[in-house]
C-alpha cells in the first residue's frame, strides 16, 4: 500500500501530470485556433513541411529520420512540435554556456600533460586509429603504465570500492545514475561522511530522474549537511522540454586522482544482489590505478562544474604521474549531447572494434536495440568468420524493451551471430571483448538511448591485465546462459506485429 501511495503521489507522478497538462492545453489551443482561423491551419502546414525538409537534410541516423518523418506525417502539428522539442540531444542554454567555459580548462589541463609526455600515443598496433579518433573527439589521450582489474559482479566491485574509499587522503569524486538508500549506499555514505569530517574533499553527483523514485527531492541538501559537495544533475522540472531526455548515465569514482572505477553498477542493493527483483543481477566494473586516472578525474570535474555553473583550476586534482608499471594501454571516452560531442562517439568506438574483429567478438548488453549500422557491422563480422556472441538477459526488467530486444535476434542469427540469454537473472554488464586484444567496459547499452541521448562513458583497453578477467568471465557466462535457436527466437504473429510497430519508434524509446 505504501508503494502504491508513493507511486501515485510521488514527485515523478506530480511533475509528469503537470507536463501532460501543458501538452493538453497546447492541443486544445491549436485545435480550437485551427477551427476558428484558417490562417492557423496554413501556418501549421508550412511548419510541418519545413520540419520534414529539415529532417531529410539533417545529420542523423536513418532510423531516427524515418521515425520522425512518420511522427510528423501522422500528426502534422503535434509531430512538428515534438520534433522541435525532443529530437535534438542538446544542452540547455545554461549548460551550454557553462560547458563552453569549462571545456577550455579541460583541454588546457590534459594537453599540458600530453605534451609533457611527448605528445605521442603509446603503441597499440593496428588500433592507433581508434586512439586518434577518441583523442580528437573527446580530447582524452591513451595511457600506458596503468593497472587494471576487472570485477565480474557488483559484489566484487562493492568490496573493492569500500577499500579504496577508506584509503582516501585528499579527495573523492563520485558520479552515478542511480543512488538508493539501502545496505550498499548506507555503507558508502558512512565512509564518505566520515572522510568529509576528516578533511577529505568529497563530491557526489547523481542523476535526478535516475534517482527520482529512490531518494527524496531534497536529498542533495541532506548530503551537503554531511559535508559532501553534492549535485543533482539536470533537475527534473515540470516544463515540456527535451532537455529532460538527456540523462547522466555515467558511473565514475575517483580517489585521490590515483585510483578510479568505471562500469555498469549503480549504488543500490539490487546491483550487489542484496535484493533480487529480477533474479541474479550480473554486472561488471574495472578498477584502474595510474596515469590514466588523470583523464577520469577530468571527466568528472567537467560534468560537475558544468552542472554547478563554475570554472575551477583542475591542476590541483591532476596529481603527478604515479610510479605505476603495468601491461597494455587504456583510454577513456565519453559521449553526450552537443556541444560535448558533435558525433556518436560511443557508437563509433564500438563500430571500430566490430569492424576490426578477426577471431571473436563477445558482447554483453541488457538491451539489444541496435540501429542499422550496428546490425550491419555485427552481420559482416559473422560473415567474415568471426565468432560473434551476444549475451542478453532472460529475465526482463522492462517487458516492452525485452520483447523488442528479442525481436532483433533473428536478423542477427540469420547471419551467424550467436545469441545467448543469461539464465536465472538480469545481465546489466555492458562489455565488449575482441580477439584477446581489446576490451571495453562502461555504461553504454546497445540501444538508442545510450547511443544518442545519454551522457555515457567507458574505458577502452588494449592488452591490459583486465582482459584476462573479462575472457574468463565471458566463458563462465556462456555456461550460465541459454543459446537461442530459431525455435526459441520465434515470436507469434501479434507479438511480431507489435514489435514491428515499436521498432519504427525505437529511436524515441
Amino acid at each position: 500500500m505504501k508503494k502504491i501511495f508513493k507511486m501515485l503521489f510521488g514527485r515523478l507522478t506530480l511533475i509528469a501530470l503537470l507536463i501532460i497538462l501543458q501538452f493538453l492545453l497546447f492541443v486544445w489551443w491549436v485545435t480550437d485556433a485551427s477551427l476558428r482561423f484558417n490562417w492557423v491551419y496554413i501556418v501549421n502546414t508550412v511548419i510541418s513541411v519545413l520540419v520534414f525538409l529539415h529532417i531529410v537534410n539533417r545529420k542523423m541516423n536513418t532510423e531516427s529520420k524515418l521515425t520522425w518523418v512518420a511522427v510528423v506525417l501522422m500528426m502534422p502539428v503535434f509531430g512538428a512540435l515534438a520534433y522541435i522539442l525532443f529530437s535534438e540531444s542538446r544542452l540547455s542554454p545554461k549548460q551550454r554556456r557553462n560547458f563552453r567555459d569549462v571545456y577550455y580548462v579541460t583541454k588546457d589541463s590534459l594537453d599540458y600533460y600530453f605534451a609533457k609526455a611527448g605528445g605521442k600515443m603509446p603503441d597499440t598496433g593496428d588500433y592507433l586509429g581508434q586512439n586518434n579518433y577518441i583523442k580528437s573527439m573527446c580530447n582524452l589521450p591513451s595511457y600506458a603504465d596503468t593497472q587494471t582489474e576487472y570485477y565480474p559482479f557488483g559484489e566484487d566491485f562493492f568490496t573493492a570500492l569500500q577499500a579504496e574509499l577508506e584509503k582516501a587522503e585528499h579527495f573523492i569524486f563520485m558520479e552515478y545514475f542511480i543512488v538508493e538508500e539501502g545496505e550498499m549506499w548506507n555503507t558508502l555514505l558512512e565512509i564518505l561522511s566520515r572522510k568529509a569530517a576528516a578533511g577529505v574533499e568529497v563530491r557526489f553527483m547523481y542523476d535526478d530522474i535516475g534517482s527520482i523514485s529512490k531518494v527524496p527531492a531534497k536529498y542533495c541538501k541532506k548530503l551537503q549537511k554531511l559535508g559532501i559537495k553534492a549535485q543533482r544533475f539536470n533537475p527534473f522540472r515540470p516544463i515540456l522540454t527535451g532537455i529532460h531526455n538527456n540523462r547522466d548515465h555515467r558511473k565514475i569514482t575517483v580517489v585521490d586522482g590515483v585510483v578510479g572505477f568505471v562500469g555498469g553498477a549503480n549504488l543500490a542493493d539490487e546491483y550487489i544482489n542484496r535484493t533480487s527483483p529480477y533474479g541474479i543481477w550480473k554486472d561488471s566494473a574495472v578498477r584502474l590505478k595510474g596515469a590514466a586516472v588523470r583523464a577520469l578525474t577530468t571527466m568528472f570535474l567537467q560534468m560537475y562544474d558544468m552542472q554547478a555553473g563554475k570554472v575551477e583550476d583542475f591542476a590541483p586534482y591532476l596529481t603527478p604521474e604515479a610510479e605505476t608499471k603495468a601491461e597494455g594501454v587504456v583510454q577513456f571516452f565519453v559521449d553526450g549531447p552537443k556541444p560535448i560531442n558533435d558525433d556518436y562517439v560511443a557508437k563509433n568506438v564500438y563500430l571500430n572494434v566490430f569492424n576490426g574483429a578477426k577471431k571473436y567478438l563477445y558482447i554483453t548488453t541488457p538491451y539489444l536495440i541496435p540501429d542499422g549500422e550496428i546490425v550491419n557491422a555485427l552481420q559482416l563480422a559473422a560473415k567474415r568468420g568471426v565468432d560473434v556472441r551476444i549475451v542478453t538477459p532472460q529475465i526482463p526488467d522492462k517487458k516492452l524493451v525485452f520483447n523488442i530486444t528479442r525481436s532483433n535476434y533473428k536478423r542477427l542469427m540469420d547471419y551467424g551471430v550467436k545469441i545467448y540469454e543469461f539464465k536465472d537473472g538480469f545481465i546489466h554488464a555492458k562489455n565488449v571483448l575482441c580477439d584477446d586484444d581489446v576490451g571495453i567496459v562502461g555504461t553504454i547499452n546497445l540501444d538508442y538511448r545510450s547511443m544518442m541521448h545519454h551522457y555515457e562513458c567507458g574505458v577502452w583497453m588494449y592488452k591490459s591485465y583486465a582482459l584476462h578477467g573479462m575472457k574468463d568471465d565471458f566463458e563462465k557466462t556462456f555456461l550460465l546462459s541459454v543459446r537461442q535457436d530459431e525455435k526459441s527466437a520465434k515470436m507469434g504473429i501479434f507479438k511480431r506485429l507489435f514489435c514491428g510497430i515499436c521498432a519504427v519508434f525505437a529511436p524515441l524509446l
